[in-house]
């Protein structure tokens, strides 16, 4: 009896697992992890003021929460694109581009705004920029979502037949 309520506990495991094991899922787990560790690195080129590092800290994690949903929001477009959303098995370029693309024009016009805002933030006199956005979030921009995209590649256990 202990032993079948044990089977079916780690079935119904077993069975959630899987749902999860999807491309979005492992994108926004990979694209959250670099993002804040991205994030945590760029400090230097933001006016932090006197904010404590664990205020810091918490502003970097809600950040890479955000870059992670941007990133999210960006696949589901690419897969749009393609009508496919599991493109990240294939070589074809068009879903990158459209990804990259989503991904920029979203950070372009965040950037635009909370630079400007009294919610939003500053950029440090290190900060390089480019008609007023800061060149490194638009790096980061190509930078880390490239990383996950290819970590979640890998992760993704299970392979569709194409």
């Amino acid at each position: 009896m202990v032993d079948q309520r044990r089977r079916r506990r780690t079935a119904r495991l077993m069975k959630a697992v899987k749902k999860l094991d999807r491309p979005e899922t492992w994108l926004a787990i990979h694209g959250y992890l670099i993002a804040f560790l991205w994030e945590m690195l760029q400090m230097p080129f933001y006016a932090m003021g006197r904010l404590s590092a664990w205020e810091t800290t918490i502003n970097c994690s809600l950040a890479s929460l955000g870059d992670a949903g941007i990133m999210v929001f960006a696949y589901f477009v690419a897969s749009w694109t393609v009508n496919d959303r599991h493109w990240l098995s294939s070589r074809n370029r068009k879903p990158v581009i459209a990804f990259l693309v989503t991904g920029l024009v979203i950070t372009l016009v965040v950037e635009h705004f909370a630079t400007g805002a009294a919610w939003g933030w500053r950029y440090s006199a290190r900060m390089p920029t480019l008609l007023g956005i800061g060149i490194v979030p638009i790096v980061m921009w190509i930078v880390v979502p490239l990383i996950a995209l290819g970590l979640a590649s890998r992760s993704v256990a299970h392979r569709i037949e194409r």
